[in-house]
Parts: structure tokens; sequence; C-alpha cells
């Protein structure tokens, strides 16, 4: 008996100690399955994610793909339409060439053109020649330089035709000098001026008069025949020219070669109502 009861303790704590060791590993294994569980989720999860990932850079490459051709279409287009306005700015380029060309040809020729009426507005009526000489002289040495355009100059020789034309409408009277080619005689008096047609001086005492002559080629002051109808024929039209008088036709001695004629000139009341000029002549 007393050797059953030791050998049932050993059994009872056998048996105990293996229940204990099954509930032991129970539990691992329980523990392990759960671990193995969350170790699927957490795989599962990633794989999820990877796949996820990999559409996405799918989609993205597809939308790169279709973004890169559409950036080559346009480089295209960008690279026909520079091309096109490369084009288009080599031919402006030409045309401006060309006509910046033509347009120094053109001032060189209007200079020459300026230069050429030099001599015929220098042999003109002596009334402002001399400046308007020296105007077209300015303007072709400025045109050779460039520092005026063409269409400016070809304005300023038009406006200078049309002064020159607008002097033949006109008549003047001014007080000034005039000096005796002869005799060096210098006298006091008023010139008159009829269009560009006829001059005449009358000394301050009324008893000398002077006429515009054109004799080859030059103009030159020459002394009034001492003629008592042409002297009263200079008077009127002198009255005339000052408003003094009432508009009529008058006669005065005008250029015809060597010899003195007398024409007839009416003027016209606008004439008359012009303001008259006074000027001194040095």
């Amino acid at each position: 008996m007393k050797r059953i009861l030791p050998l049932f303790l050993i059994l009872s704590l056998g048996v105990a100690y293996a229940a204990e060791t099954v509930d032991g590993v129970r539990r691992q294994i329980k523990t392990v399955n759960e671990e193995t569980s969350r170790e699927k989720k957490l795989h599962a999860d990633e794989k999820k994610r990877h796949e996820d990932f990999i559409k996405s850079g799918r989609d993205k490459v597809v939308s790169l793909n279709n973004q890169k051709k559409s950036l080559r279409s346009e480089i295209e287009t960008m690279k026909a339409e520079l091309a096109r306005l490369n084009e288009a700015r080599n031919k402006s380029a030409g045309v401006a060439h060309w006509y910046e060309a033509r347009k120094q040809k053109y001032a060189q020729e209007l200079a020459k053109v300026a230069e050429d009426l030099v001599p015929y507005f220098e042999a003109d009526f002596p009334y402002r020649a001399t400046e308007t000489a020296e105007s077209f002289k300015q303007m072709a040495s400025e045109l050779r330089k460039g520092v005026v355009a063409p269409d400016d100059a070809l304005g300023r020789i038009l406006e200078v035709f049309m002064d020159r034309i607008r002097m033949g409408y006109t008549t003047e009277s001014w007080d000034g000098y005039l000096t005796d080619a002869e005799t060096g005689k210098q006298m006091q008096g008023k010139y008159f001026r009829y269009g560009a047609v006829a001059a005449i001086f009358e000394s301050a005492d009324q008893t000398e008069y002077y006429w515009l002559d054109h004799v080859n080629g030059a103009y030159k002051w020459k002394k009034l025949p001492s003629s008592l109808e042409v002297r009263a024929q200079v008077k009127d039209a002198l009255r005339v020219a000052e408003g003094k008088a009432a508009p009529h036709i008058v006669r005065i001695p005008v250029p015809t070669g060597d010899a003195v004629k007398s024409v007839s000139a009416e003027k016209s009341a606008a004439e008359k109502t012009a303001p008259v000029k006074k000027e001194v002549e040095k």
C-alpha cells in the first residue's frame, strides 16, 4: 500500500504536468494561428496596396504617354508654325531690304532733282529767290545724309513751289533802299512788286523811278525813261498796290527783252484787301 501511494502521486503529478503542457501547446498553437492570420491579413493588405500602386503607375504611364503624344503633336504644329513665320519673316526682310534700297535710291535721285532746281531758282524772279535756292541746297544735303525722309523732302519741295505760285497772285509794296548800278548812288524809297512779273522802285522824293529788267538771263534795275505818261502809270499802279485807290486796270512796265513796254494788269478786290508788307532792303 505504501508503494502504491507514491506511484499514484507520481502518476497524478505526471498527468497534471501533461495536461498543463497540452494547454500551453494549445495556447501557443492559437497564438501562432492568430499571428499567422494577422500576417496573412497584412500580406493581403500589402498585396492589395501593391496592386493598387501598380495599377496607378500603369494609369500614370498611359496618361504620360497620351500627354507625350499630345506634346509631340503640339511641337510638330509649333515647328510648322515657326517655319512659316521664319519664311514670312525672311520674305518681309527681303521686301524691307528692297524697299530700303529703293528708298535710298529715291532719296539720292530726289536730292539730285533738288540740286538741279537750284540754278533755276537763282535765275528766277529775284524775290526770295536766294532764300529758296539755299533751302533746296540744304534739302539736297539732308537727303544725301539721310537726315530727312524723302516724303518729307518732297512735301517741302511742293510747298516751295506752291509758295512761288502763290507769289504770282500777290502784290506788295515796302520801304527800302536802292543803289544805282551806274552811279553808285543810294536812294531811299518804296518798292512795288506785281506777282512775279514786275518790280518797280520809287524814290522818296518821287523823282527817280526804276524797274526790274531781265536781260541776258539776269535781272537788273534800270531807270525808267523820263516820260510823264509812264511815270503817271507807275504812280497809279503804286497807289492801287498800297490800297490808296480803288482796284482797276493799271499799266506797268515788264521785262520784254531790251525794250520797255507796258502791259495791262488788273488788280482784284481780294488783292486790294491783302495787307501791305513793309520791309527794309539792306
